[in-house]
């Protein structure tokens, strides 16, 4: 408890000190939903397998759709840690439960797909909250190749024309930063059927998920330099 303590101390300090300027508490940000929720697990931490490659994989619920499949194609290459919740980047807590999960473990690889949970929040305070996120993984895990995952489309039109808003905010993000890589799920999803591969308004079936996976583990490797 008090390394809990300590850990969120330092985050709110850092981001109290300028360096990293956390979403108002405002209109701007996401207030609560209903049923907030967050789950992780890490893996491999002392086994015979610990010192391969780690990454962290960081998201909502459509991450925790595809994390075990994830897990399944980079088995024996390297380990995983994953922290999958309702929490976004325009969420008062996120930064400070990101911090946590930050310091559970040497990454070498973060790949971020979360933003369906900010689609009710205005683009510019998204794109804001997400350079703070990309900053504060930079401070934490300045050895982590970071990829940012587009979210992706939805069933409905206009809940989708507000992903492709937020997805094309941090892209701009990324490309002011720069040194951080791309997987573009929002394009390959895009043309796909909805009524065959949609089982809600967010979620997918599970061949889709499995392809999905195969693409998150495709960009993982390469960028780790394990697959072209």
């Amino acid at each position: 408890m008090k390394k809990l303590v300590l850990l969120l101390s330092i985050v709110f300090t850092y981001i109290a000190s300028g360096n990293v300027e956390m979403c108002p508490v405002s209109e701007n940000s996401r207030g609560h939903e209903n049923i907030e929720w967050s789950i992780s697990y890490a893996y491999a931490l002392t086994d015979e397998t610990r010192d391969l490659p780690r990454v962290l994989l960081i998201g909502d619920s459509i991450c925790n759709g595809y994390q075990g499949e994830v897990r399944k194609l980079l088995s024996g290459r390297m380990n995983v840690t994953y922290w999958v919740s309702s929490y976004c980047v325009t969420s008062r807590a996120f930064l400070p439960l990101l911090s946590v999960y930050l310091d559970e473990a040497k990454y070498d690889v973060i790949h971020f797909n979360n933003g369906l949970h900010s689609l009710t929040t205005p683009t510019e305070a998204y794109a804001k909250s997400l350079k703070a996120a990309f900053e504060l993984m930079r401070l934490k895990q300045p050895k982590a190749k970071i990829i940012w995952c587009s979210s992706t489309p939805l069933t409905e039109e206009a809940k989708t024309a507000k992903c492709r808003e937020l997805n094309e905010a941090a892209s701009k993000v990324v490309r002011e930063l720069g040194d951080i890589a791309t997987n573009d799920l929002f394009g390959l999803l895009y043309p796909l059927d909805r009524k065959a591969n949609w089982s809600d308004v967010y979620h997918h079936k599970a061949p889709l998920r499995v392809k999905e996976a195969k693409e998150v583990a495709r960009a993982i490797l390469k960028l780790n330099g394990i697959e072209k």
